[in-house]
C-alpha cells in the first residue's frame, strides 16, 4: 500500500464516528428504496456511517453531481428514517437493500464511497458482489473496528464487551442517551459548528438499530475477505495530534494489507469527521480517489 501525502492529515477517535431528481424518479413501481439521486453521468453511489443520515455529503453533493449520477443511501433506523428489520441484521439488511436499489434501478456497476460504516459496508458489497463495485473509496474506516485499540484483537475477545455497549445503550433515558452522545461528538468531530448537528443525527436514530450497528461493526472482521476484492480501492483516514500520522500509517496499512493495490490518502488536522473538518482536502481527495485506476497514485 502507497501512502500518499495530500498536504494535510487527520483522524481523532473512531472510537469515541445538474438537475436533482428524486430517488423514486425512474421507479414507476415504486420498488425502490428511497435514496435521493442527483446529477447526470456514470453512476457513483455515496453511504453515510452509524447514525448519519445522506446530508453528511452535502459539501460534495454539487461538485460531484455536475460529473456522476449520484444516490444518497439513507440506511434504515438511522437519522429520522424508520427501522424496517431486526437490529441484529441491520449491517447485512444494509447491504442487501443497496444491492436491491441497484438491481432496482438497473444499475450493473457503480462507483462507490462511504464513511466509517458506510467504508466498512462497501468493503462487504466489493468481495460479495464481485462487478457491482467499479470503484471504491473507504472514508476513514477498518476492516474491523476494534484494531482501533488493539493490533490484536479478535472478535471473540471483544465480543463480551460489545454485548456490554449495546446492553448499557439499550438500558439508558433519553436524556443519558443523548447526553452520551453530545459529550462522545467531541472525540468525532473538532469543528465545534458540528458537534449538536453530528449529536442530534444519533439521537434522532432508532436506539436498537443504532446499537445493532455498532455491535455488528464491533465483532464483524472482514480482513478474511479483502484478498476476494479487485475493485481499485483508495482509503482516505484522518490524522491530528491524538493520533498522528505514523500511528495511522501503521493502523491502516496493517488493517489493509490483504487488499492488492490498495492507497492509502492521510488527511491531517481533522477527526472522524473529515468532511467537517477538512472540507477542502476531503473534496480534493474523494474527487481524486474517484478519478484513480489504481494504476497511479490518486491525485498524481
Amino acid at each position: 500500500m502507497r501512502i500518499l501525502d495530500i498536504g494535510l492529515a487527520a483522524l481523532a477517535g473512531l472510537a469515541g464516528f445538474a438537475a436533482a431528481t428524486s430517488a423514486s424518479a425512474n421507479d414507476t413501481a415504486g420498488t425502490c428504496p428511497p435514496y435521493e439521486s442527483v446529477g447526470t453521468g456514470p453512476d457513483l453511489v455515496l453511504v453515510p456511517g452509524l447514525g448519519s443520515p445522506p446530508t453528511v455529503w452535502d459539501g460534495v453533493k454539487d461538485k460531484l453531481s455536475q460529473d456522476y449520477t449520484v444516490h444518497f443511501v439513507h440506511v434504515g433506523g438511522f437519522a429520522g428514517r424508520s427501522a424496517n428489520g431486526s437490529p441484529d441484521t441491520i449491517v447485512e439488511r444494509a447491504a442487501d437493500e443497496i444491492i436491491a436499489y441497484l438491481d432496482c434501478k438497473g444499475i450493473e456497476g457503480t462507483a462507490y464511497a462511504g464513511h466509517s460504516m458506510g467504508g466498512f459496508l462497501g468493503l462487504k458489497l466489493a468481495s460479495e458482489h464481485p462487478g457491482r463495485i467499479s470503484q471504491l473509496v473507504i472514508v476513514d474506516s477498518l476492516p474491523f473496528f476494534p484494531l482501533i485499540f488493539s493490533p490484536l484483537a479478535t472478535a471473540d475477545q471483544v465480543r463480551p464487551q460489545a454485548d456490554n455497549i449495546r446492553a448499557q445503550m439499550l438500558s439508558q433515558s433519553d436524556e443519558a442517551f443523548a447526553a452520551s452522545q453530545q459529550a462522545g461528538v467531541r472525540s468525532l468531530v473538532s469543528n465545534p459548528d458540528y458537534h449538536q448537528t453530528v449529536a442530534d443525527w444519533s439521537i434522532a436514530s432508532d436506539r436498537a438499530s443504532f446499537a445493532g450497528a455498532m455491535h455488528a461493526l464491533m465483532t464483524t472482521d472482514l480482513r478474511p475477505s479483502l484478498s476476494a476484492i479487485s475493485t481499485p480501492t483508495t482509503i482516505i483516514a484522518a490524522a491530528n495530534s491524538f493520533a498522528p500520522r505514523g500511528r495511522i500509517a501503521n493502523l491502516y496499512n496493517g488493517a489493509y494489507s490483504d487488499l492488492p493495490g490498495a492507497q492509502l490518502r492521510i488527511i491531517e488536522d481533522s477527526f472522524h469527521f473529515i468532511m467537517f473538518d477538512q472540507p477542502e482536502a476531503f473534496g480534493e481527495a474523494l474527487t481524486a480517489a474517484l478519478k484513480s485506476d489504481g494504476s497511479a497514485p490518486a491525485g498524481d
